[in-house]
């Protein structure tokens, strides 16, 4: 009796601590300002605007071969999304992403793929055809562009991840896992709303 009772007052303080770590989680705080947010498998961190980190110049070519950087969206936001064809989470929030991208656009929101890992070169090319995504992706074979946020310390996990870029090239936000269309409208639309 008294051993259960002990286990049920250990369960509830461990219920309690998690509970008071979440509700800190939600608060601004540290040196970065972020805040975390965990709904529908994605966790999403943003970052105040005066603590965000630079994003890395990224360069390469798309899934056709064509040249394609991030410099070229200048000024605007930019959706970084890291997916693979081979993932089936990837797979469920395409259509989110497509959503919101055509949503967006007229905010001056741009989203780019970031294709890691893929089986085949074609495999990409098939994935965006059938998901009938139209903004670019970049073809990344060896995951190097993912590599080069790491100097960030805010870098893309397994796919799905998703980074959104501000307008002055600062990475405002850090998605980890799929996205619902509605979160992810939010999160765009409120660092498309902020003053450079």
């Amino acid at each position: 009796m008294q051993v259960a009772r002990s286990f049920r007052l250990i369960a509830a303080a461990g219920v309690a601590l998690v509970a008071v770590g979440l509700s800190g989680c939600t608060a601004s705080g540290g040196t970065t300002n972020s805040k975390y947010v965990v709904s529908g498998g994605a966790v999403v961190t943003t970052y105040d605007q005066g603590h965000r980190k630079l994003a890395p110049e990224i360069s390469g070519t798309d899934l056709d071969g064509n040249p394609l950087s991030l410099a070229q969206f200048e000024g605007k936001v930019i959706v970084l999304n890291f997916w693979a064809s081979w993932c089936p989470p990837c797979r469920a929030e395409a259509p989110a992403l497509k959503q919101v991208a055509t949503d967006t656009h007229s905010l001056g929101v741009q989203f780019v793929g970031v294709d890691i890992r893929e089986n085949g070169p074609s495999d990409g090319v098939h994935f965006v055809a059938n998901q009938g995504i139209e903004y670019p992706s970049f073809a990344d074979q060896s995951a190097r562009i993912a590599l080069q946020f790491h100097s960030t310390g805010i870098a893309p996990e397994s796919p799905p991840s998703t980074l959104v870029i501000d307008r002055t090239g600062h990475i405002a936000a850090r998605a980890l896992g799929p996205l619902r269309v509605d979160q992810l409208r939010s999160l765009v639309t409120d660092i498309a709303s902020e003053s450079a």
